[in-house]
């Protein structure tokens, strides 16, 4: 593996999976991981990051400007390689672009003095993995659950309608049912489980 990327957390090196300005994703509750691992497995699928702690610190404007246009601004902590990230989503469902930051406490010194505030944190374990076009992210949130994401990058925004075509013909090959189909966020399930 390349020093450089396993400084960042990477076991391999992510090629273009994360390349584009809108994300197709599905997500999915699990009872437990184990099943969808070994199907992984089975596919031959590759380990992008495996054991990572992340920590989602999410921000908006005082008037929640943001909020009400259908964006949202994260930054996120990737532990343990201290991997941070700048996650910008919306308007709109599929609309997200991320780019690498130096520095956690930095970046949110930056950005809370261009006038953004901390609305809330999110703290997730994570693996993910790589098979053909998709990323197949297993994630375990405490007080939630656990749930398979599938997801694809792209800048086509015409794909869009093909892309959740493939994702959803995918999801059935994982036998990951659509009445577990998740359509929220993680941080709207927990503020409902408050």
């Amino acid at each position: 593996m390349e020093t450089s990327l396993a400084n960042r957390g990477m076991l391999v090196d992510p090629g273009d999976h994360f390349v584009g300005k809108f994300e197709v994703e599905r997500k999915f509750a699990v009872d437990d991981l184990t099943a969808t691992r070994e199907r992984l497995r089975a596919l031959e699928a590759v380990a992008f990051t495996l054991g990572n702690r992340e920590t989602d610190v999410f921000l908006d404007t005082a008037d929640r400007r943001l909020s009400k246009n259908g964006q949202q601004q994260v930054v996120r902590l990737m532990e343990p390689s201290q991997r941070v990230l700048w996650i910008s989503k919306g308007p709109g469902a599929d609309a997200c672009v991320a780019m690498d930051l130096e520095g956690f406490d930095k970046a949110l010194v930056i950005l809370m003095s261009l006038g953004f505030e901390e609305t809330g944190r999110l703290v997730k374990d994570r693996d993910i993995y790589f098979v053909g076009d998709f990323h197949v992210t297993l994630d375990r949130v405490p007080n939630l659950g656990s749930f398979v994401e599938l997801a694809v990058m792209t800048d086509d925004e015409a794909s869009l309608s093909f892309w959740a075509s493939r994702i959803d013909a995918f999801a059935e090959k994982l036998q990951l049912r659509q009445s577990a189909l998740q359509t929220r966020s993680y941080r709207s399930m927990l503020s409902e489980s408050d």
